[in-house]
């Protein structure tokens, strides 16, 4: 399978109930499967960025954690617990979790660098797709089929829930609201929004019957959805109506993020989408690639994770081809 085939697999394609997991014990821990220090991980396909206090962290296929300080420089992780790809990663100050296929969930308290599993099934043939913590102790993971896990202490245990009791299509990304509504960006026209902080779920009706990859507040308390073939949905009223932004793309977007008055959407084909003003405008990095994460790094200036690493936006922001 070549390398642009791993990238939507891991993105669409991602590996049904359960009960509430302990703990490792000492005999599971000896079967943990390390990522391995590689030369070229910084180079490898990265499907998500956060930052942690002074730290940037990504994390991508094989359990690569990758961390910078300035963007420009970056090294391997010491010591991550899984072989698993990384889908996603979320930080409160220097407390990381990162998720993946495999229902893997694993957990840093040092901004990155050594890590502990916290969370691993295979046999459910799921992947976390999206995690978002309210605080160090309260959080929630949601995935692939239908995967839908919480925890109130910090990730030591995490107890299955329920989004859609008659569907299972894949929830992709999750935002949350200051007063607890909650929103679940989903497959196939299938997302859902909560008024009481994830206790209960309701389908909501779009314009568009495929695929939201991704979710994202804006400063104006709007909520863009956005996803497959260039699709980008806004909603002002959460979620009751929607209006379908014309993006220009076909390419499908896997990533946003905001600052300094817009919005960057990273997305495949080496597409990046600028939204200022209400105005959509394209730019085409000469990487080519197909781009997963997107974070601001200041002054105007966004890093973005995908296929062979982390690139530049604006990629003149500094000399080179635009690959940290």
């Amino acid at each position: 399978m070549n390398r642009r085939k791993q990238f939507l697999a891991g993105l669409r394609l991602l590996l049904v109930a359960g009960l509430l997991v302990q703990p490792l014990t000492a005999d599971e821990s000896r079967d943990i499967l390390y990522a391995e220090h590689m030369p070229l991980a910084t180079r490898s396909l990265l499907l998500d960025i956060t930052r942690a206090d002074d730290t940037l962290v990504a994390v991508g296929e094989r359990g690569h954690v990758i961390l910078s300080t300035d963007g420009d420089h970056w090294k391997q992780a010491d010591v991550v617990p899984t072989r698993s790809t990384l889908t996603t990663v979320f930080s409160i100050g220097r407390r990381l979790w990162a998720g993946g296929h495999d229902a893997t969930i694993i957990t840093s308290g040092d901004g990155g660098n050594t890590w502990t599993r916290q969370f691993f099934d295979p046999g459910r043939e799921q992947a976390v797709m999206d995690i978002f913590f309210t605080d160090e102790n309260d959080g929630v993971a949601i995935g692939s089929y239908g995967l839908y896990l919480r925890t109130g202490n910090g990730g030591k245990t995490w107890e299955d829930g329920v989004v859609d009791a008659e569907n299972s299509y894949h929830l992709n990304g999750m935002v949350r609201f200051a007063d607890g509504r909650r929103m679940i960006a989903g497959e196939a026209g299938y997302s859902y929004r909560s008024f009481d902080d994830g206790a209960s779920w309701e389908a909501m009706s779009l314009p568009y019957q495929g695929s939201m990859w991704g979710a994202l507040r804006t400063d104006a308390g709007c909520v863009l959805f956005y996803g497959l073939r260039g699709h980008v949905l806004q909603s002002c009223d959460f979620g009751s109506t929607w209006t379908q932004l014309q993006t220009g793309t076909k390419a499908s977007i896997s990533g946003a993020a905001a600052a300094d008055g817009k919005i960057v959407l990273a997305a495949n084909g080496g597409t990046v989408l600028v939204l200022q003003n209400g105005v959509f405008n394209t730019y085409q990095h000469s990487s080519g690639v197909d781009f997963a994460g997107v974070i601001p790094v200041g002054n105007g200036r966004f890093l973005l994770t995908g296929e062979y690493g982390v690139y530049r936006y604006p990629e003149s922001a500094t000399a080179g081809d635009g690959h940290d």
